[in-house]
C-alpha cells in the first residue's frame, strides 16, 4: 500500500474511521503528508466521513457493493461535497470493481497528446467522452498503463518535451499521419468521382 495512505500510525483501534475523525485534521494531515496536498486532502477526507456518518449513522459505504446500477452509484458518490468525477470513477473502478474510466491529470494529458479527446475538453468532459468510447474490458488496464506511463516517461510527464524518443508518441504519430494520408486519398478519390460523374452527364446530354 502507498505509504501516504497507510493510516496505521493514526490509530490501532478497530474502528479506524472513528479514530481518524476524533483525531482531527492535524493528525491525519501528518499521517498522509508524504503524498502531497495533505492539508487539502485531510480536510476533505474528514468532511466526507462526517457526511457519510450524518447520512447513514456509520462510517461506511459498504451498501454500494450490492448496488447494481453503476449510474446510481456514481450519482450517490457525487452527492458528497468534495467528491468529483475522478474520485467517484476511481471508487467504482478500484474499490467496487466496476467498469469506469477514471481520468486523472496523467490520463487527461496523454489522451490529449494522442488526440483521443477533443483538444479543449476538460478532465470531466474527457471522462464522459472516453468512458463512453473505451470498451469496458479495457478500462482498468488502460487507466493503469496511462498513469504509469505519465509518471515515468520523461517526455509525457508534466512539463516534458517531445524529443522523439517516447515509443508511445512515435507510434501514434505514425498512425495519425497514416490516417491523415488516407483521408487525403479519400478526398482526392471523391473529387475524381464527382468530376467523372459530371463528364458522363455532359456526354449523355
Amino acid at each position: 500500500m502507498d505509504r501516504a495512505y497507510n493510516l496505521s500510525s493514526v490509530t490501532s483501534m478497530e474502528d479506524k474511521w472513528t479514530a481518524i475523525v476524533s483525531g482531527g485534521q492535524a493528525k491525519l494531515q501528518a499521517a498522509i503528508q508524504c503524498g502531497g496536498l495533505s492539508a487539502v486532502k485531510s480536510r476533505v477526507i474528514i468532511n466526507i466521513l462526517e457526511q457519510v456518518h450524518a447520512r447513514y449513522g456509520v462510517y461506511s459505504l459498504e451498501h454500494l457493493h450490492s448496488e447494481t446500477d453503476e449510474d446510481a452509484i456514481m450519482r450517490e458518490l457525487l452527492s458528497f461535497k468534495g467528491v468529483g468525477p475522478k474520485t467517484a470513477s476511481c471508487v467504482l473502478l478500484f474499490c467496487l470493481g466496476r467498469h469506469s474510466f477514471a481520468v486523472d491529470t496523467h490520463v487527461w494529458r496523454i489522451t490529449g497528446l494522442l488526440r483521443w479527446r477533443p483538444r479543449e475538453a476538460s478532465r470531466d468532459e474527457t471522462h464522459l467522452h472516453l468512458d463512453a468510447r473505451i470498451p469496458d474490458e479495457e478500462k482498468y488496464g488502460l487507466h493503469v498503463l496511462l498513469v504509469t506511463h505519465g509518471k515515468r516517461c520523461a517526455e509525457c510527464k508534466a512539463g516534458g518535451r517531445d524529443e522523439g524518443k517516447c515509443p508511445l508518441r512515435r507510434e501514434f504519430k505514425k498512425k495519425a499521419k497514416k490516417t491523415d494520408e488516407e483521408g487525403e486519398d479519400d478526398e482526392k478519390a471523391k473529387k475524381e468521382e464527382e468530376t467523372s460523374v459530371k463528364v458522363e452527364d455532359i456526354e449523355e446530354v
